[in-house]
């Protein structure tokens, strides 16, 4: 093709049909020009190409943590929940609020089972990858890369200011309650199932008398009421931001799918 171009510069040249010829050079500029254009179209569908092939899989990857979180999410609530429970019961008592058909094993279980906690750890290792590698900017959908910066931090500080903290409740209340009496506990009203946990009622370790001296003298204690109505406080307001977050996690998916999707 090449030689086929120059030997017609060459005739044209040889038959001194100037004007022809810088036409003919002018085209053949033009040819090249156009031929340089479509290569680069060519190259830059080729990079998009691949960028998208490459986001999807990020996208993939990002729903799958998403979808565990979601999952954890839920678990979270109906523990903290059942821990809400077990504090609110304690504090009724310990304020006069008292339920007689409330046996007091099971009001001094309630204190124990207040001091529990389940850090929820968020899966965060695709999208610290995306940051960290500067390809955060492979996520073309605006919204998408608005909300994953959010639920990853500020979403999630706001949950472990409230219900995510370790309650000083939890090291004075496991300091007073004998230790023969926690390791029943631990052993017939707490359950681990793979990643949850489980607060149950269970047979009394001790009779009615012996666990109303102790529950008496847990409720005379100020500092420990004091400090278990503030993690009370913290858990009421923070179903209320974990919920929230549940939400910004489900909106999360939806965009994933929309994105996947074509």
């Amino acid at each position: 093709m090449i030689k086929f171009f120059r030997k017609i510069r060459y005739n044209l040249l040889e038959t001194g049909k100037t004007t022809e010829y810088f036409k003919y050079a002018i085209g053949e500029i033009i040819l090249v020009v156009i031929g340089i254009l479509i290569a680069l179209q060519i190259n830059n569908w080729n990079e998009n190409r691949k960028e998208r092939i490459k986001e999807k899989e990020y996208l993939t990857r990002l729903k799958e943590d998403l979808i565990s979180d979601r999952n954890a999410i839920e678990l979270n609530q109906d523990f903290y929940q059942d821990v809400f429970v077990a504090g609110s019961l304690v504090l009724s008592h310990a304020e006069g609020e008292d339920d007689i058909s409330t046996s007091q094993w099971d009001i001094l279980t309630s204190y124990f089972h207040a001091s529990q906690i389940w850090p929820m750890l968020m899966q965060s290792s695709t999208y610290e990858e995306l940051k960290s590698s500067g390809e955060l900017s492979f996520i073309q959908n605006v919204t998408l890369r608005n909300r994953l910066p959010f639920y990853h931090g500020n979403g999630l500080k706001r949950y472990q200011q409230t219900m995510g903290i370790n309650p000083p409740y939890r090291k004075m209340i496991r300091g007073l309650i004998p230790s023969k009496i926690q390791n029943y506990m631990w052993d017939n009203c707490h359950v681990t199932e793979g990643d949850n946990q489980i607060l149950q009622k269970c047979d009394p370790f001790i009779s009615e008398e012996e666990a109303r001296v102790l529950i008496f003298d847990l409720s005379s204690n100020s500092k420990l009421i004091e400090e278990l109505r503030f993690y009370m406080s913290n858990i009421k307001v923070g179903q209320a931001t974990l919920m929230e977050q549940g939400r910004l996690c489900d909106a999360i998916i939806n965009e994933i799918e929309k994105e996947l999707a074509y």
